[in-house]
């Protein structure tokens, strides 16, 4: 009895000793990968708002239709020169009331200027924005890149009035190479505010444009673990609840970064 006592209390031991050393295996890795993508947008937060300085831009928005296209080339090269060596998908200058000012994709400059992105997701909360800061935008599939993105946008003052906007987007693949890059026995997961899977270790997702579609629901997976949603799954691991997903347990772990949710699972 006292032999079998014994080898209860060593098993029961070596469970505990595993589940502790799960949860901080996940709480290091979530925490590591929270930890990048944070630092991938302070560099283009940083990028952009240091091209928006360049006065060129300002003098180019303060200029009148007549004397812009003597301006033109200058904004264009300072774009294209932040494209080369930053790799953005797309650089856009964009008035006020909408209509785009001049408009770099890859490294091609764009003659076919949108009349009105007022209705873009990047516009009103880019305006909103305070002078020399940025705001990211939610993934969204981009018109000109044919692919998803995320959009850095900054105001472009002058006079003391913001005037225009500027934007670039970064493919939604920068991140999930830099969410699954060495990503071992745990699984990350990162969700979209709007509950959608955007990178997933354990399957690539694509994020070229398919057809007409342009919607999160047509590319992406509402995000299920242990048949919860985003909301209930921060809330067990909130509470210390054990997670069950397809019959087996997991630890996890999971942080806020912008408009994603960092998980991960082992």
């Amino acid at each position: 009895m006292i032999k079998k006592a014994v080898v209860i209390a060593l098993s029961s031991s070596v469970l505990l000793t595993s589940s502790y050393s799960l949860a901080a295996n996940v709480d290091a890795a979530v925490a590591k990968k929270a930890a990048i993508v944070s630092k991938l947008h302070k560099k283009a937060k940083k990028a952009l708002v240091n091209a928006a300085q360049d006065k060129s831009y300002a003098d180019f928005v303060a200029a009148s239709k007549n004397d812009r296209p003597q301006l033109q080339g200058r904004v264009d090269t300072v774009s294209l020169n932040v494209q080369k060596k930053f790799q953005v998908e797309e650089m856009c200058l964009i008035d006020a009331n909408g209509p785009e000012l001049a408009r770099i994709v890859g490294q091609e400059i764009a003659n076919d200027l949108s009349p009105d992105e007022s209705g873009a997701v990047f516009f009103k909360p880019g305006f909103d924005a305070k002078p020399r800061t940025v705001h990211v935008s939610p993934v969204y599939m981009s018109p000109d890149a044919n692919k998803w993105v995320l959009a850095y946008v900054s105001p472009i003052v002058v006079d003391g009035d913001k005037k225009a906007i500027l934007h670039y987007e970064h493919g939604l693949a920068v991140f999930q190479d830099a969410l699954n890059k060495g990503v071992k026995g745990e699984r990350m997961i990162a969700v979209s505010d709007e509950g959608y899977v955007i990178s997933d270790s354990s399957a690539a997702i694509g994020i070229d444009k398919v057809g007409d579609t342009e919607q999160q629901a047509d590319y992406f997976k509402p995000f299920s673990f242990g048949g919860m949603d985003l909301a209930g799954v921060t809330a067990a691991l909130d509470s210390k609840q054990a997670l069950t997903h397809e019959g087996k347990s997991y630890a996890g772990a999971y942080k806020k970064v912008g408009n994603w949710t960092l998980l991960a699972f082992e």
